[in-house]
């Protein structure tokens, strides 16, 4: 075998790998952001800049929606399969010149994509620069969110009947089968809204033959008894909205129950208007101290859960220092998608948002902002492209934010 063949028998070898990896298990996908860059939709392969289509069977498939909006299955082929279109390169270059509504240069990196690129208020984003603007925007999202948890943690100090409770359970070892025994004891500990000690229990939460239950727990009618005293009435936080329910539900299995009441608030409602344009952010206070630490995984971008305080008078501490927070500003600048989709439209002329497409050189776009925003009729900041123009070719289109109160009041001078 001379080296020629060896090289074509490589690549074909290397090919088939490419095309294995491509059609790993699972090969049904709910988004599209969870297909591999190895599987296209024909559509994909025909919009290329240098188009191709299926040289092979469908290799999975993405759940979708059709132009009527209706939920779909897409089919995938391997890249690694598919095959050129008759197309030569002269046809292409001929087919550029003519084209004037496509772009495939990103805004934000200069990427030269493959695949058409979507407007998004002004700019063309390839997939990376895309998903570096959904994470800005959650970061900012991020910084709003703060606002409103300081105002909820001030609301929640300032109610006299605070309880600041920490659970930690005792699991009891598995039985042989698998099935899970009931807890053997659990350590509760409460403090009020000044750090004050309320109970700090030992109990026992298994019956008094079982063994491996610490010795120095209290019996369970001692520990319901404490519970009852410190807790009742209060207004009680917990790190998950069942850490306390638990213990007292076992406690209630063991002939001890312990009636706490309602822990709903004692000084003002906590109130707020949900909008359909924002994110619905889970209550829990676990959750609660995530969202406003902000730290997201760099792998995925998201939330990543915090460390356990470990004892009330440290959750305590949480809850001030997100208080604290009221006023501070920190955190990227601007509005989050949802902010920007309330405000549209909403109330009077300033409550939504004017584009502004300035065609022609960038560095004319970018004086021009500059005067605007020195007046008040532009938005500092919110420049951005250019990107080609879809009418007149060769040209560049520049997008600003403007401010619709000045705008007006301009045209009505006029």
């Amino acid at each position: 075998m001379n080296g020629l063949e060896h090289g074509q028998e490589q690549r074909q070898d290397d090919s088939a790998a490419e095309v294995r990896n491509a059609v790993k298990p699972p090969a049904s996908y709910r988004w599209w952001g969870e297909v591999p860059w190895a599987l296209v939709s024909k559509s994909q392969l025909g919009r290329a800049d240098l188009p191709r289509e299926p040289g092979g069977p469908v290799r999975g498939w993405v759940t979708g929606r059709d132009f009527r909006g209706r939920e779909m299955d897409i089919e995938l082929y391997a890249v690694a399969e598919s095959v050129p279109t008759k197309a030569s390169g002269g046809q292409l270059a001929a087919a550029d010149r003519r084209r004037t509504t496509t772009v495939r240069v990103c805004s934000d990196c200069g990427a030269n994509c493959q695949q058409p690129l979507a407007e998004r208020r002004g700019r063309y984003l390839c997939a990376m620069c895309a998903k570096l603007a959904r994470i800005v925007d959650f970061q900012i999202e991020l910084r709003e969110r703060r606002a409103e948890l300081a105002a909820w943690a001030q609301e929640v100090l300032a109610d006299p009947a605070l309880a600041v409770v920490w659970v930690e359970v005792m699991e009891a070892e598995p039985t042989p089968s698998g099935r899970r025994r009931p807890p053997l004891a659990a350590r509760v500990q409460a403090v009020d809204g000044h750090g004050r000690l309320l109970v700090d229990a030992l109990v026992r939460l298994a019956g008094p033959r079982t063994k491996g239950a610490p010795a120095e727990a209290v019996p369970p009618e001692e520990g319901a008894e404490a519970l009852q005293g410190a807790l009742e009435g209060r207004r009680r936080i917990t790190w998950t909205a069942d850490a306390l329910k638990a213990v007292t539900d076992r406690l209630t299995a063991l002939g001890h129950p312990v009636r706490l009441g309602p822990a709903g608030p004692h000084g003002p409602v906590e109130t707020g208007v949900w909008s359909p344009h924002r994110r619905a952010w889970p209550g829990q206070v676990c959750d609660r101290l995530a969202q406003w630490r902000g730290e997201l995984d760099p792998a995925t971008g998201e939330l990543r859960a915090p460390w356990l305080p470990g004892t009330a008078d440290r959750l305590l501490l949480c809850l001030q220092r997100i208080a604290s927070t009221v006023g501070t500003g920190a955190g990227r600048p601007g509005r989050s998608r949802g902010a920007r989709r309330e405000d549209d439209g909403v109330g009077p002329a300033g409550a939504y948002e004017v584009r502004i497409a300035v065609t022609g050189p960038a560095g004319a776009a970018e004086r021009l902002a500059a005067v605007m925003a020195a007046t008040g009729a532009a938005e500092h900041g919110s420049l951005a492209g250019p990107v080609p123009s879809r009418e007149v070719p060769g040209a560049q289109v520049t997008y600003l934010a403007g401010n619709p109160d000045v705008l007006l009041s301009g045209a009505e001078e006029l």
